[in-house]
């Protein structure tokens, strides 16, 4: 019985695991406001109250310069290794890719 109930809360927790990590954009979204909202704003302006104080600035996502200068592999590339004043953050890659996806949200 102890067998069967372990095999069920793995199947319960390794199926919510993988559901979370589809990098859907609806994923993404609580990810992005809690790492990254802080210097890029809630709307991705780069606005956010640390942003326009670092030097240079929070990125803009919604400047649709940065999306044709940019691609995902790029993106988590800045995501683990940090960039300029922003750190390195510590996500699996279904992580990253929904902030990504949620990131594109913003995508003028």
């Amino acid at each position: 019985m102890k067998r069967i109930l372990i095999w069920a809360l793995i199947g319960i927790f390794g199926g919510t695991a993988l559901m979370s990590g589809k990098g859907t954009a609806a994923d993404g979204r609580s990810l992005y406001n809690d790492k990254c909202s802080l210097c890029h704003g809630v709307r991705g302006d780069g606005k956010g109250p640390a942003g326009p104080t670092l030097s240079p600035p929070a990125t803009d996502f919604t400047n649709p310069s940065y999306w044709q200068k940019t691609n995902d592999t790029k993106i988590a590339d800045a995501v683990n290794n940090g960039v300029g004043a922003m750190p390195a953050f510590d996500l699996n890659p279904g992580e990253i890719k929904s902030i990504i996806n949620y990131m594109r949200t913003f995508k003028k």
